[in-house]
């Protein structure tokens, strides 16, 4: 029973975080580049050569990613991209704030367009556990209710 109950937890985080990047992608995707890039700029640690090209692939890896970890595709991999990107999210907005002592109010996560909208310390906190919930995806070796079981992979 113990084992179902935890599979039942990790399958509700694995939605959970699955959602989020999917829809936080989707959000810039569907919006102006300019409005994801002017969002890095204002943590002001990233170079501006490459605010554009970041602005551009965060979205898609987030979407992509994302969905397959919804529907369990590739699901240790998808879950180390998101827990990867998550950490780096801990790690821009932790710097952000050592370096200059303030974080942006918009962290550019959802879009402009967005109805989710979080203060910034609300967002370190979600990146953290999206980070844990990631990793421990990671560790499990089968993922039932996912595309992999139903390949057999």
């Amino acid at each position: 029973m113990k084992r179902e109950s935890s599979y039942k937890i990790l399958f509700l985080g694995r939605l959970l975080i699955g959602l989020i990047f999917a829809y936080s992608g989707y959000t810039k995707l569907v919006e102006p580049v300019e409005n994801f890039q002017a969002a890095i700029a204002a943590y002001e640690i990233i170079p501006y050569v490459f605010i554009p090209w970041i602005a551009r692939l965060i979205p898609w890896i987030e979407f992509i990613f994302g969905v397959f970890v919804i529907v369990g595709y590739l699901t240790r991999i998808s879950a180390a991209m998101l827990a990867a990107m998550s950490w780096s999210f801990v790690m821009v907005i932790a710097l952000t704030w050592l370096m200059t002592g303030s974080i942006p109010a918009d962290c550019g996560c959802f879009g402009e367009g967005s109805f989710v909208h979080f203060p910034a310390y609300q967002i370190f906190i979600l990146d953290v556990i999206s980070t844990l919930i990631g990793i421990r995806l990671c560790l499990m070796r089968s993922h039932p209710l996912s595309l992999d079981a139903l390949l057999g992979k």
